[in-house]
């Protein structure tokens, strides 16, 4: 069958099932993923390998598009701020999980490439599913939410840091480049991003601004995201990490000078959010959900529920004990940890990368889809339980 069914199909079951989820105050990722496993075990072998490619393709452009809204999220001013509120936190929750994902790796046999693409799958995680699981409780201003967003914030920086490096050492691995030829491909990198943001954005954004083009703002935006990955990609770095940067220099652009008007950073935001996330990036989970061997997890079990458990213990615990540490309460660091936890977006990216380059198995890729799912399912349902549970205890002793 052809590509426009399998869109039809795939945005159909993604658009349903991510609907079902946010009625039952889970998050929409997982009903995309479901759409795609559910793709994969009863309808893949009905369409063409024509159609499948195809549809990976737009999978790929997909992924560029959640890296620049990765990078995007990156407020410099607020991490900044928050740096020495939040820093312990979010080095504890991510080397913890990261050093125990790669112990396990190597006890299994792995080799190095192999595992710190685990050990970054579970480190990482998902700001947006926190937010709204808190805007959910009207929690964003409360102590416990100040902490998950700050946070959030400074996790966000390490990871677009950690990423980047994990990324670039993949893109090495796979591409057999030298360190040298990486460094100045980086250096290069470095000075064209100088170059577009303090003088060409600028100038290409007083131009539009005088014609009031709506329109004109989004397409920038894609054109600088592309131009970022493309280059990025002939240097030798990879497209993501241009994806990334991308949206660091928007944000940057937009929010930060003052003779903007804040309808210019809204629309393309908005405008890049309506298109990625309600076409392209839904196909990337989809796609994600499609490749998802349920049988190779059946076969190793012991594989997916330690890497699960990993990464819900490694981080709750890594929290609970940053705040702990800075004289916080177990309770305060646990409801936090639970806060932090959801995986969901960009170590699936990672995890994508290393399966299509052969860095992981199968196997690999499957058991770290069924950890994200899980923890991007457990994580707010635990949360709003702990929530609950403190909201009664406080009504009862009034």
């Amino acid at each position: 069958m052809s590509l426009l069914l399998l869109l039809l199909v795939a945005l159909s079951l993604a658009y349903l099932l991510s609907e079902i989820c946010k009625h039952i105050y889970v998050p929409r990722v997982v009903g995309q993923i479901l759409g795609g496993i559910l793709i994969g075990a009863f309808a893949k072998g009905y369409f063409t390998q024509d159609a499948l490619s195809s549809f990976s393709s737009l999978a790929d452009v997909g992924i560029v598009l959640l890296f620049f809204f990765t990078g995007f999220e990156v407020n410099l001013q607020e991490f900044r701020r928050h740096f020495k509120n939040s820093i312990l936190i979010s080095v504890f929750n991510t080397t913890i999980p990261f050093v125990l994902g790669v112990l396990l790796s190597y006890s299994l046999g792995f080799g190095p490439a192999t595992s710190v693409v685990i050990g970054i799958c579970l480190a990482v995680s998902s700001t947006a599913i926190s937010i709204d699981f808190l805007e959910e409780f009207k929690l964003l201003k409360s102590k416990v939410g100040n902490i998950i967003v700050t946070t959030g914030t400074v996790d966000d920086f390490l990871e677009l840091i950690f990423i980047s490096v994990v990324v670039t050492y993949l893109q090495v691995s796979i591409g057999g480049g030298s360190l040298e030829s990486l460094g100045i491909g980086m250096l290069a990198f470095i000075g064209i991003a100088v170059i577009l943001r303090f003088l060409v954005l600028p100038f290409v954004l007083d131009v539009i601004q005088k014609e009031h083009s709506h329109a004109g703002l989004f397409m920038i935006a894609l054109i600088l995201t592309l131009l970022m990955a493309s280059f990025a990609d002939y240097l030798g770095l990879g497209t993501l990490i241009g994806a990334l940067i991308a949206g660091v220099i928007v944000r940057h652009s937009l929010l930060k000078q003052p003779t903007r008007k804040p309808w210019e950073s809204h629309e393309i935001s908005q405008t890049m959010h309506a298109v990625s996330f309600g076409f392209l990036v839904p196909i990337f989970f989809v796609w994600v959900g499609l490749n998802t061997d349920l049988a190779s997890i059946l076969s190793n079990p012991i594989l997916t529920i330690g890497l699960t458990l990993i990464a819900i213990v490694g981080t709750v615990v890594g929290t609970a004990l940053a705040i702990r540490y800075e004289k916080g309460s177990w309770e305060e660091g646990m409801l936090v940890g639970w806060g932090v936890t959801a995986k969901g977006d960009v170590e699936l990216v990672v995890a994508s990368l290393a399966l299509k380059n052969n860095l992981i198995t199968q196997e690999i890729f499957s058991a770290l889809i069924i950890m994200a799912f899980a923890t991007t399912l457990i994580a707010p349902i635990v949360f709003r339980r702990m929530i609950k549970q403190k909201a009664a205890l406080k009504s009862a002793m009034k």
